[in-house]
């Protein structure tokens, strides 16, 4: 999809329409959503559409024309004596046009504030609508607000392997028990069962299709993932005990690295080496979907 800086977007239909937009491309510019437009249609506004502080704290007006046409030297100066009469006093005005920009308009404006401000005067300048459509790309929620007809249609598919992911990393994280998989050892030491108790979710609730991702190299790392777990969770059913102290903790015996050497190094291997696996097939699974979701 094109950025939103490229696409082709059309001039407003409405005065009412431009004025919204230019406040919202302003707030953006500015970031101040203290902005305001000046009163409605009919009523005088000496000037002045939209007012407020910019960015350096200078107290702004600006006065919108919703016209394609090319606006006119002539056109600027009587909109800066009707600015002169708008209160409290402003320090700068910007005309905000539709039209596109023109160069030679362009330096006739700024002879005329740099002229202004000689004498102590609030300064002048233009805002075309390449600036304005600028301003307002860097805001997705603020751009599709005025143009939702642009915004791209939603994938369905995409959507659903998004939220699934999203369901699947918040209940295996990285940093948490992919983490405990990775760094823990099993050779004899005591763990908390309870830190095992996402992985059990996943076991009983990640079986049926709902719980599918659509897109098959997604899925595949999924279903691996899940056969991992379950292969895991079966030795530490089997091969682990309760300790006698806590029926918290849960540990490989470790009498039986001096009484069954063999079978010791056995169990423990093959929970690291499980560990080791479920902890790669969620890492490609993670680099997977960033690759699918940012394509």
């Amino acid at each position: 999809m094109p950025t939103l800086s490229a696409l082709n977007v059309p001039t407003p239909k409405s005065w009412d329409e431009f004025e919204d937009i230019t406040l919202s491309a302003l707030q953006i510019r500015w970031s101040n959503t203290e902005l305001y437009r000046n009163g409605r249609q009919g009523q005088r506004q000496d000037g002045v559409d939209i007012y407020g502080n910019d960015s350096v704290g200078d107290f702004v007006g600006v006065q919108c024309k919703n016209t394609t046409k090319k606006i006119t030297k002539r056109l600027v100066l009587d909109e800066v004596l009707n600015a002169e009469s708008f209160t409290p006093s402003i320090t700068k005005l910007i005309v905000a046009t539709s039209a596109h920009r023109d160069a030679t308009l362009q330096m006739e404006v700024r002879d005329i504030s740099e002229s202004r401000k000689s004498k102590g005067l609030f300064s002048v300048s233009l805002l075309f609508w390449d600036d304005i459509c600028s301003d307002l790309a860097e805001d997705e929620d603020k751009f599709f607000k005025h143009y939702p007809q642009l915004k791209p249609k939603q994938d369905k598919a995409l959507e659903h392997d998004q939220q699934i992911f999203k369901e699947l990393i918040e209940l295996l994280p990285s940093n948490g028990v992919i983490d405990f998989l990775d760094k823990n050892n099993m050779a004899g030491f005591a763990f908390r069962d309870a830190d095992l108790d996402s992985i059990r979710k996943f076991s009983y609730e990640w079986h049926v299709a709902d719980k599918e991702f659509i897109d098959s190299n997604l899925e595949h790392f999924r279903n691996s993932l899940y056969e991992k777990t379950n292969c895991y969770l079966d030795i530490i059913s089997t091969q682990t005990w309760s300790l006698n102290a806590s029926a918290d903790l849960r540990s490989v015996p470790s009498e039986w690295e001096f009484e069954q050497p063999e079978r010791f190094k056995e169990v423990v291997s093959h929970l690291h080496n499980t560990a080791g696996e479920i902890v790669e097939i969620h890492q490609k699974l993670v680099r997977r979907a960033k690759e699918h979701f940012n394509k």
